[in-house]
């Protein structure tokens, strides 16, 4: 749901978006981060609050995990083999997975920490043969899944120490968990399968936290997050430093449509989309990916269809209860880029998303600089 295709960008070239011009409304300055030497696009996961910013880089089948520096204005190849970024932390180091050679006959991607160029390989959980990293925190720890197959929703979550090495939380009662962040407290979220619930087993959000950094240390369960309204499934997807959570999770039994959540410590707010309820050809759909410690919320949303316009996917960012769409927030010099997904925010209220440039057709990262305050 990241991408759209060279036809809906073409439609969205010709969009216009009315801007407010009211006292204290945020625009934002765009910087296109650019792509990894000999590649050809990039998509951007994470910034930490120096903006440097974690993603990767593609070029047909061949991947690699970067990292970019806002000093130095410069995207480097993070190592390894066919490498994907998904986390940084507060000190710079990057996450994510690649290929190590000589890991056996059947040739795999495991979680890798990313330093100075070169990939260090974080293993597989027991019995599993892939494993990926999304998150790491300030004191190194790292979380993420590990499965039978690559991406694959048979996975156990785990926490990685270099102390402990690699652990699996648990679950919610159901086979399976994945793991996607962690805050500089410990705290965990992801999604793991639930128990009983008739033949499927459904996947709630949750949040987490290990007690001990030590070998052989106790865990508290996991606690379930819940969902949306008569929602069965929901998904974690970023912890903040008070522990709130955002994510995505389902509205009502037997309906795939979902919305952006914020849980705040206490109960999950529907963050509803920029579609609108009841609009047709299912509009009515976002997804949170990143929240910042002033609780700003970004990720994408669909806009409602106009005519026969086909659906028209969009970054967001939720502020205040309010959900707008970051097409919107730029300045007019800068509508040549079609923001599609925002998947981080630092606390200097800067956000990476990944954009179309509708004059080249070229999937780019880009930084989103706010004009002042936006908490």
């Amino acid at each position: 749901m990241k991408k759209l295709t060279l036809v809906l960008i073409g439609l969205m070239a010709c969009f216009a978006i009315g801007v407010s011009t009211s006292r204290g409304q945020i625009f934002y300055s765009l910087e296109d981060l650019g792509v990894v030497k000999g590649m050809d696009s990039s998509e951007p996961a994470a910034i930490n609050n120096q903006a440097q910013v974690a993603g990767t880089a593609y070029k047909g089948e061949e991947t690699c995990a970067y990292q970019y520096d806002y000093l130095q204005k410069f995207m480097a190849d993070a190592g390894g083999v066919n490498s994907r970024g998904f986390g940084i932390s507060s000190t710079n180091l990057v996450v994510g997975d690649a290929f190590f050679v000589g890991m056996g006959p059947m040739l795999a991607s495991h979680a890798a920490l990313f330093k100075g160029g070169l990939p260090s390989d974080l293993g597989v959980l027991k019995g599993q043969v892939y494993s990926r990293a999304n998150g790491i925190n300030a004191f190194g720890q790292v979380v993420g899944f590990s499965g039978q197959t690559r991406d694959g929703s048979d996975s156990k979550a785990f926490i990685w120490t270099s102390q402990t090495g690699m652990i699996d939380i648990g679950t919610l009662g159901g086979a399976y968990a994945q793991a996607y962040a962690i805050n500089d407290l410990g705290f965990v979220t992801g999604a793991s399968q639930t128990a009983g619930g008739g033949p499927i087993l459904t996947t709630h959000a949750f949040i987490y936290r290990p007690l001990s950094n030590t070998a052989g240390a106790v865990y508290q369960p996991m606690r379930d997050l819940g969902v949306l309204g008569s929602g069965e499934s929901s998904c974690g997807t970023a912890v903040n430093s008070y522990n709130h959570v955002v994510g995505y999770s389902t509205l009502k039994r037997n309906d795939p449509r979902m919305h952006g959540f914020f849980y705040n410590g206490k109960s999950m707010i529907d963050l509803g989309s920029l579609g609108g309820e009841g609009n047709r050809w299912g509009s009515d759909v976002s997804a949170a990916l990143g929240v910042n410690n002033f609780d700003l919320v970004v990720g994408y949303s669909y806009l409602p269809v106009v005519g026969e316009m086909p659906i028209q996917q969009v970054a967001f960012l939720w502020r205040r209860g309010q959900m707008m769409n970051l097409n919107s927030l730029l300045a007019w010099s800068q509508r040549n880029y079609l923001l599609i997904s925002a998947t981080a925010i630092n606390d200097n209220g800067q956000i990476v998303a990944s954009a179309y440039n509708l004059d080249t057709g070229e999937l780019r990262s880009v930084l989103l600089t706010p004009n002042g305050p936006t908490q």
